[in-house]
């Protein structure tokens, strides 16, 4: 097992007495720092599962890698990796398993650049061995089994000539190559359960050439070759999906649901796997980014970031809500932690109820006690068809 060197970091050490069971929401106060200082971005892949959250820490000059349970005891940091550079932790459902990129060779295994590295209940694993120390950005699946991710080496043995392509690594060891064409592949999503892949890929899917547009592509883990979902004029890119596997989420610049022109701004978009139909959930003048979506009871909570403020749409509800953040910018938000919780990365001093901070802080928002105001907006357009039946 490999041990981090012990430091002291920046997760805030907070609410100490075992007294307050932060399991319920009817305890958990309605605002709950999860750092207190520096300048943390959520990962870009959320939480699968509804009881661990993974950050990438500033330790000093290096990056660490360490895990939380918000509900259970928010003062347990558990330190994954803190030597090096390490980056886009994911983790599992059960919280277990922690896939992420480094440059620290905590293996000791003598390879060049970035390598994925996957931490099994804190055991150090290794990841596809990379010669070219470029593979980045892992993606995890239901029990961490599968990891997806990036890199520009010929890991799949298919004669990749140095181009950034998607790769899948089975659970028992095997590594495919999920991108296909000249075109740059990123951005992998694998979905919990179901066995759903999505990413972005400029190449077209017919002649293989580099268009330069990317393009949300979707296949299975089990065979079925990707394709792609959208054909737009401009970029549709950073693909997630809920847990379940039901939804998938992105964001796109081109205008989806009709002439497929460039829009000018990116908006949020959903696409529901049973029924194979597409919803444009935002029409924001300034553009909404960065969107993940959780299964809440019957319905579904999609959130997102319109000009720099906290957003969700209940898809079978066909509300807006807007989470308070006032006075800061936002630049993520995720939903994946329970149905009466949200978590920000925001300058906005949510502590102290206004005001704003140096760098970004990490809140868990309790919305039972801080409530969402539903604001008015534009209802979501379905294309070809309502997928998802109205509540």
């Amino acid at each position: 097992m490999i041990r981090p060197r012990s430091r002291r970091l920046s997760v805030l050490a907070l609410l100490a007495s075992t007294t307050l069971a932060l399991a319920h929401h009817r305890q958990t106060p309605p605002v709950l720092p999860l750092t207190s200082g520096g300048d943390t971005a959520l990962p870009r892949m959320p939480a699968a599962g509804r009881t661990t959250l993974a950050l990438a820490i500033a330790n000093g000059a290096d990056t660490a890698i360490q895990t939380l349970k918000p509900y259970k005891t928010p003062t347990l940091v558990t330190p994954i990796t803190a030597s090096g550079d390490n980056r886009n932790p994911a983790v599992s459902s059960t919280g277990r398993v922690v896939a992420y990129d480094t440059d620290a060779d905590p293996l000791g295994l003598g390879l060049p650049g970035r390598q994925i590295v996957v931490a099994k209940n804190g055991l150090l694993v290794a990841g596809p061995n990379d010669a070219t120390g470029t593979s980045e950005n892992p993606t995890v699946d239901l029990a961490g089994q599968r990891v997806a991710f990036e890199s520009t080496g010929d890991l799949a043995n298919t004669g990749n000539p140095g181009i950034r392509q998607v790769f899948l690594q089975q659970p028992t060891g095997g590594v495919s190559q999920v991108s296909t064409g000249s075109g740059v592949s990123k951005n992998a999503a694998l979905s919990a359960s179901r066995g759903w892949i999505a990413f972005e890929s400029t190449s077209d899917a017919d002649t293989g050439v580099d268009t330069g547009i990317e393009q949300i592509w979707f296949g299975s883990v089990n065979g079925i070759p990707a394709v792609p979902l959208t054909h737009g004029l401009a970029p549709s890119t950073n693909p997630s999906f809920s847990a379940e596997g039901n939804i998938l989420t992105f964001q796109s610049r081109a205008d989806l649901a009709d002439t497929q022109a460039d829009m000018g701004v990116p908006q949020i978009f959903i696409y529901d796997t049973k029924t194979k139909t597409h919803a444009q959930l935002t029409f924001h003048p300034a553009g909404c980014t960065d969107s993940g979506v959780t299964k809440v009871n019957r319905d579904w909570r999609v959130a997102f970031v319109c000009a720099g403020q906290p957003y969700f749409y209940m898809l079978r509800e066909d509300v807006l809500y807007a989470v308070d953040a006032p006075d800061g910018t936002t630049s993520r938000i995720l939903p994946e932690l329970g149905k009466h919780f949200v978590v920000l990365s925001t300058t906005s001093d949510l502590l102290a109820g206004s005001g704003t901070t140096p760098g970004r802080r990490i809140y868990l928002v309790n919305l039972y006690k801080r409530e969402a105001l539903a604001v008015p907006s534009t209802p979501a357009v379905w294309f070809p068809f309502r997928g998802i039946k109205p509540l």
